[in-house]
């Protein structure tokens, strides 16, 4: 008999995800007040591992790109460039056009002056801790964060992967006869 309460445990795992999203709230006004529209935040993972890329700020109406018709997100976010060359003054920056940049100074600007609330260091990884479902363990998954900041939410649009199996079989004979070959019309989700 196990004293683990698994309905406590999602409630308290609720709970603290609206609690996040509520801390939020002063952080997004203050982002509002600068001009900004929409917050992205772009995310992938798998193994035991993920990884999201520094958040994205608007301050037009923009039309945040969605999965395309095989149902894959298209690689937009925009990451740090690599200094391969290793060339004196290299800007790893280069590559952001949106905001990237002063969206984290601003950012940085704001924890310091609002300590209790006790945001990470990163926006981008602020932000991903609010997703619930498993994104980076095993088969992993994708997808975006979007913080509409003028409509006061924030919008989770991904994708969580699983593998799936179909029966196969086959059959050896060991007097050399051809050998017999199945497989299954039904796939299964593990």
């Amino acid at each position: 008999m196990s004293n683990w309460d698994i309905d406590k445990w999602i409630k308290e795992r609720k709970d603290k995800r609206i609690q996040a999203a509520k801390n939020l709230k002063e952080l997004g006004q203050y982002l509002k007040d600068l001009g900004y529209k929409y917050i992205r935040v772009w995310y992938e993972g798998a193994g035991d591992s993920g990884e999201c890329f520094h958040a994205e700020g608007w301050k037009k109406e923009i039309n945040l790109e969605k999965k395309d018709s095989n149902g894959c997100y298209p690689d937009t976010y925009e990451d740090k460039s690599w200094n391969h060359k290793n060339e004196e003054n290299f800007d790893e920056n280069k590559n952001f056009t949106r905001n990237q940049v002063n969206l984290q100074k601003e950012y940085h600007k704001f924890i310091k002056e609002h300590p209790d609330l006790k945001f990470q260091g990163e926006l981008h990884y602020e932000l991903v801790d609010l997703i619930d479902y498993d994104w980076y363990n095993n088969e992993g998954g994708q997808g975006q964060v979007i913080w509409h900041l003028e409509k006061e939410h924030i919008e989770i649009d991904g994708q969580q992967n699983v593998y799936s199996c179909r029966d196969a079989n086959e059959k050896y004979y060991l007097n050399g006869d051809n050998p017999e070959y199945g497989q299954g019309d039904e796939v299964y989700e593990r």
